[in-house]
């Protein structure tokens, strides 16, 4: 008999056949459909496949995608086999769930696709991100992974990757994003990230926010996980930098003597920070960096493989798209997914750190639940005129709604329907201005999949399995 899923498409119309949250409007969706329950009972008919390898457990407002990305690459350098699962994806639906630098391949996709949906249960019919994060811990059991990163989609105590127990968990930093889903305060969607801290999990915790902070030592606390202050534990600052990439110095404070200035004379320390090379711009990455190095040294009596020589193969390797990326030289194009007040402030002070006396033209478009009057109130005072554009995705913002606000802000746009048109327009403006690609990962990604048909150089997010 002939399975019923047969190409990729027809795998992919399955998955979304089941309730997509990402795709729903904000003001459809109760809280109260969020369960663990439907994806516990499919996994269960799977055999729990999460459980038969060492996770990773990574949450966060911003950086998380980041900080998942050098974790994973350190453990690749290591030669440890590992797996990593993300979302959104770019351009392709393989990139969510990789393997040593390979995408699910098509085959295995169709495969699994087919498999995990041949068990569901009728009374615990799952979302389509229930579906997703099965098909990928499945896959990661049958690599036989040593490691899995995992990133959760949103939120963390009812997201869906939540059922494993990681021998770490991270939380990033926290600002307020998806406040229809996880509340409309700091406080509130810090508890909802405190989700994934399980009993006796060292728990590294750099979500900046004192009160975001607070709360998340209370549940540290309660479950009596052991608790990585990256702030107060460890400090980070560029030793140089450009648009291009940063080498980072990353001390630990406990085992900082003292800074070479303040030495007398003829006196000696062996204190000795890190040097770690990243190619990825802009000062919040020293944090995230921080952040993926605390997690590797709190890892490291259980991967012995862990070495500094292979965290600084592995930073230097790290590649995350759409993070303040540059995708054309002549113009200069850059590709950066801020989608909430304060990324798009770390964008801004990017842009004014490297481009602060150039001619700032940006390319915005975001979803519809997003503050953008917020995200204007950063970036607007460095940019001259904006253009304002959707992606295909279905809360994407009317750009004449965004055009309004960029004039209240008293800047010059117009409104281009669509990234193709958006695009038309930078090439028919002058080669000596900047311009900034942003608002929304869904925007950024159409865009750099349209650059990539023009300029092969631009690579891709993985390699095919």
């Amino acid at each position: 008999m002939k399975p019923i899923i047969q190409s990729i498409d027809d795998a992919l119309d399955k998955i979304y056949s089941y309730v997509d949250y990402s795709m729903t409007h904000a003001e459809e969706i109760s809280s109260a459909v969020f369960s663990l329950e439907r994806i516990r009972n499919l996994l269960s008919k799977l055999d729990n496949p999460q459980d038969q390898y060492q996770t990773v457990h990574v949450a966060g407002t911003k950086g998380k995608g980041s900080v998942c990305s050098m974790i994973y690459q350190v453990l690749c350098a290591c030669g440890y086999r590992t797996g990593i699962y993300t979302s959104p994806h770019l351009i392709r639906f393989n990139e969510r769930i990789q393997v040593d630098g390979k995408m699910i391949s098509d085959r295995d996709l169709i495969r699994l696709t087919e498999e995990v949906t041949s068990v569901i249960d009728p009374l615990y019919p799952p979302s389509s991100f229930d579906l997703m994060t099965a098909i990928a811990f499945k896959y990661f059991q049958e690599k036989k992974v040593d490691f899995a990163v995992i990133e959760t989609g949103l939120g963390g105590r009812l997201d869906s990757t939540n059922v494993i127990t990681p021998l770490i968990s991270v939380i990033t930093s926290i600002s307020l994003d998806h406040v229809n889903f996880l509340g409309n305060t700091i406080e509130a969607i810090a508890a909802e990230k405190a989700g994934i801290i399980k009993p006796g999990v060292p728990i590294i915790a750099a979500a900046e926010h004192p009160a975001a902070m607070a709360v998340l030592r209370k549940t540290a606390s309660e479950r009596n996980a052991e608790w990585i202050d990256v702030e107060s534990q460890y400090g980070s600052i560029p030793a140089d930098d450009s648009d291009r990439g940063q080498t980072l110095m990353i001390w630990q404070r406990s085992e900082q003597l003292k800074l070479s200035r303040y030495l007398t004379a003829g006196e000696e320390t062996d204190w000795k920070p890190w040097l770690l090379r990243i190619p990825m711009a802009g000062l919040h990455q020293s944090k995230n960096a921080a952040t993926a190095l605390a997690a590797l040294i709190r890892l490291k009596p259980l991967a012995d493989k862990i070495t500094e020589e292979n965290i600084e193969k592995g930073f230097s390797e790290t590649f995350w798209p759409c993070r303040f990326e540059i995708v054309s030289e002549q113009p200069l194009i850059v590709l950066d997914g801020a989608h909430n007040q304060d990324s798009m402030r770390n964008l801004a002070a990017t842009i004014n750190r490297y481009y602060g006396t150039r001619q700032i033209t940006c390319v915005i478009g975001c979803s519809e639940d997003k503050d953008l009057a917020a995200m204007l109130k950063e970036i607007a005072p460095l940019v001259q005129e904006f253009v304002a554009t959707r992606s295909t995705h279905p809360r994407s913002m009317d750009p004449n709604k965004i055009l309004e606000q960029v004039l209240a802000c008293g800047r010059r746009g117009q409104v281009c329907e669509k990234l193709e048109d958006a695009l038309e327009v930078i090439q028919n403006r002058p080669a000596d201005c900047v311009y900034i690609v942003t608002g929304s990962l869904f925007v950024t990604a159409g865009f750099r999949e349209l650059m990539m048909k023009s300029h092969p150089e631009i690579r891709y997010f993985a390699g095919d399995e």
